[in-house]
């Protein structure tokens, strides 16, 4: 029996606001609560899901849906249920109402990223609904604590427990949005994505009283190091994937605006400051915490080397924690049907490889040996500020670019697990 496809796109968006209502900003954390709404589901369905914590009510589910041939390496459908904390007083709408206006759905998550995971949760019900036989072993993920370094998350899965997740492809997060450049529409498909390296620079100093004023204080020592670093831009590589980026965009290297600078260099950026302890005494300790973020082909070795160009050799450098950058080859024929699929859907865009600045799971499915694509379509109007609600005031989700992307995102999973469209939906 074949789905109706407008009953398809309802249920899709009841669980998306559902998910949304569900606070399951992190820290704390509590991804059970969603872990626990996915499992109903699924049971529902008739499928069993595999529930993995890390630690109390850190919550990663995992499902699987067989396919015929078990050579064929399995795709993986991954989200993350965590989100980051909201300034609720800042917000137009309450941040966990999934409130709908202005053509939106309103809410933390509705675009990082529990819009995915309501598609991925859809499909996979959708297929154990209708019977029909994959070609390939359907995976879906909905893991923890991708906001806060993912050792919760993806990161615990992939070392503790590798055979839940270990697949031949992975459809992630963050990519497939409308990128207007001029007249032209794009669609970035990240394959690539930047490692990070975390750090804490701690200066030293004498202690002593606040009335007696002085420039040698470690809070001064500090303070000078960190304006140094926020005017001292790390060296800048062209990687041979940005070179043809660029190229496909029509933008020569050295013109890039300021998008893409971070994707031409290794960066690095002050978060978090500590010092003191009491108004009246001069602290002997000062620390700053670093966001460092590194290209494909460097490491945590090779930016600690180039930060310590930067700050000189007194500052304790110690590394609180890091990740490598990811990178997957667009010569594949899921990236090949992706393109295609999607430059279909709007005619007149091109679908292009990307590297993205930020982070993702993606990074460690990569070490089982994936090939990972950062994929979760929406079509956008040119002014939709989009990049910007990430971590923003007001996320918001268009709902009929969504719409728009979940037709698109099915069409193509549907179609790398050997199943027509038509044989799913009506």
């Amino acid at each position: 029996m074949r789905i109706p496809w407008e009953h398809f796109e309802r249920e899709t968006l009841d669980n998306l606001a559902a998910l949304i209502r569900l606070d399951t900003t992190n820290p704390p954390g509590n991804e059970r609560l969603a872990t626990d709404f996915i499992g109903r589901a699924l049971l529902g369905a008739g499928l069993d899901g595999t529930v993995v914590e890390a630690a109390p009510t850190r919550a990663n589910l995992i499902t699987r849906l067989a396919g015929r041939d078990p050579t064929m390496p399995p795709l993986m459908l991954s989200s993350h249920t965590d989100v980051v904390p909201v300034e609720a007083g800042r917000w137009s709408r309450a941040p966990f109402g999934a409130e709908v206006a202005d053509g939106c759905i309103w809410g933390r998550g509705a675009i990082d990223m529990k819009s995915k995971c309501a598609m991925d949760l859809g499909l996979i019900l959708a297929l154990k609904r209708t019977g029909v036989a994959l070609e390939r072993d359907l995976i879906v993920a909905a893991v923890a604590d991708e906001e806060a370094g993912s050792e919760l998350g993806a990161r615990y899965l992939v070392e503790n427990h590798p055979e839940l997740v270990r697949a031949g492809f992975v459809l992630n997060e963050t990519g497939g949005f409308t990128l207007f450049m001029g007249e032209r529409r794009f669609y970035p498909i990240q394959v690539a994505e930047k490692g990070f390296v975390t750090v804490r620079m701690t200066m030293t100093g004498a202690p002593g009283h606040g009335s007696m004023p002085r420039s040698d204080t470690a809070i001064a020592q500090l303070a000078e190091l960190i304006i140094r670093i926020t005017q001292t831009p790390m060296r800048r590589r062209v990687t041979p994937l940005m070179r043809a980026t660029l190229q496909e965009l029509g933008i020569a290297p050295d013109k890039a605006p300021p998008l893409f600078r971070p994707m031409l260099m290794n960066t690095v950026s002050p978060t978090i400051l500590r010092a003191g302890y009491k108004d009246n005494v001069i602290p002997g300790e000062a620390s700053v915490i670093l966001d460092g973020r590194t290209l494909p082909g460097e490491d945590e070795r090779s930016f600690l080397s180039e930060l310590r160009e930067i700050v000189g050799a007194e500052p304790l450098l110690e590394v609180v924690k890091s990740a490598p950058p990811s990178e997957a080859s667009h010569d594949t024929p899921l990236f090949r049907l992706i393109k295609a699929r999607t430059e279909a859907a709007d005619p007149g865009s091109r679908a292009i490889p990307w590297m993205l600045p930020g982070a993702t799971d993606s990074k460690f499915y990569a070490q089982l040996g994936a090939v990972c694509y950062g994929f979760a379509p929406v079509r956008l109007e040119a002014r939709m500020p989009f990049g910007s609600l990430y971590h923003g005031n007001d996320e918001r989700m268009p709902i009929d670019g969504l719409l728009w992307g979940l037709r698109l995102y099915s069409e193509i999973v549907l179609s790398f697990l050997g199943v027509r469209f038509d044989d799913v939906f009506a």
